[in-house]
């Protein structure tokens, strides 16, 4: 698929995975280690089972002292964006997200748990959390192995469990479907810690590329997220730029891609007005706090324009942002986005809002394809 010339990657988009779909790739313990989490289980109106241990509600309206009283689900107040629903099935058939991606003109997705899955990081049984994400790199086999060539995935690292991400890296280093890794570390644990080494490491020896991505309503709580005053408009516009900030400065400042010349890394929905300012000013402290950071081989800002460094695209930040980050860093860093199906996608206009905005083609055709292509470079696209 082409549309008006232009074939498109989309960068960040989301599955649930919703339990009721997970159910059949659980196994017998599985399904016995899960029976102490009956307090945290939520059955939404649609009969939708996610866990929500560690849930915030962000219930409290500006101005006002106290939060709401009234009960209500922990993005209440988020109206959501959406220009017309997608199909409640994207979860339970992959022809279902295959045929709103035709209806939107996307010939790709990139896809990866919705914020609720975080929630393992909030419980002491760890083998668990490193059960659940093998559940989900087994359902995501079948998923996106429907259609290889029009979807992928991301295998989930549990910091807690190094040895185990080892081998769940190792069992699907050759699958089709696994195009990237994202750690879930638990609040207080930073991604540069030493204990996650191996994990780069390996990502490196099997092409993987690195993801960070932002969440900021369930655990692992982004930076801000117990510090926005309950308060969902401060949380949201907030939380996922600092996070972004904080995780790719401190990875990049650790000397990870140093220590790893083939290491890709990107930032995912994190907004990317920011990132021209804030290589400006990780340049500077490098210099000015240099006992903070270990020797680099290079300032922080030539990691991001080293070609091997991505960020994705927040559509809102609109076209005269988007054309000033690229004249700023060059063509070969942001990629096109639209966090299909959640709500702050424009869904069905996504694509059809970016096609519009004033691009010279090359720069439009490295936007919407090439750097996603180099970013996920397991893709084989």
């Amino acid at each position: 698929m082409a549309r008006d010339g232009f074939r498109i990657f989309d960068s960040d988009t989301h599955v649930g995975p919703y339990m009721d779909v997970l159910d059949r790739y659980l196994t017998a313990d599985e399904k016995a280690r899960l029976a102490g989490w009956e307090a945290w289980k939520d059955t939404s109106r649609r009969g939708r089972v996610t866990y929500t241990r560690g849930v915030r509600r962000y219930q409290r309206r500006l101005g006002k002292a106290e939060a709401e009283a009234a009960p209500g689900r922990y993005m209440a107040a988020f109206r959501g964006a959406n220009r017309s629903p997608p199909s409640p099935r994207v979860d339970d058939d992959p022809a279902e997200r295959i045929a709103d991606m035709d209806r939107e003109g996307v010939d790709v997705n990139l896809t990866l748990p919705s914020g609720w899955f975080g929630t393992w990081t909030a419980g002491e049984d760890v083998g668990l959390e490193s059960a659940m994400y093998r559940v989900y790199h087994r359902w995501m086999a079948d998923y996106c192995g429907a259609f290889p060539d029009r979807l992928g995935g991301i295998l989930l690292l549990a910091a807690r469990d190094v040895e185990g991400s080892l081998a769940e890296i190792e069992r699907w280093a050759a699958a089709r479907w696994a195009w990237a890794v994202m750690v879930y570390a638990p609040p207080g644990m930073p991604l540069d810690h030493p204990s996650l080494e191996p994990l780069w490491a390996a990502a490196a020896e099997h092409d993987f590329a690195v993801v960070l991505h932002t969440f900021t309503v369930m655990p692992p709580y982004a930076p801000g997220g117990a510090d926005t005053w309950d308060n969902l408009f401060l949380q949201r516009s907030a939380a996922h730029p600092w996070c972004g900030m904080r995780n790719m400065a401190a990875l990049i400042g650790s000397g990870v891609m140093d220590r790893y010349p083939e290491l890709r890394v990107g930032t995912l929905e994190a907004g990317h007005g920011w990132l021209p300012f804030w290589m400006a000013r990780i340049d500077e402290h490098a210099e000015t706090v240099k006992a903070a950071l270990p020797k680099l081989a290079h300032k922080p800002s030539e990691y991001v324009l080293s070609g091997r460094y991505f960020q994705s695209i927040e559509i809102p930040e609109g076209e005269r942002l988007t054309n000033s980050v690229i004249d700023l860093l060059g063509e070969n860093v942001l990629m096109y986005a639209s966090d299909y199906p959640h709500g702050e996608s424009w869904f069905p206009q996504s694509a059809t809002t970016v096609l519009g905005w004033h691009m010279p083609e090359p720069r439009k055709r490295k936007l919407f394809w090439d750097n996603a292509v180099r970013f996920y470079a397991r893709c084989g696209l």
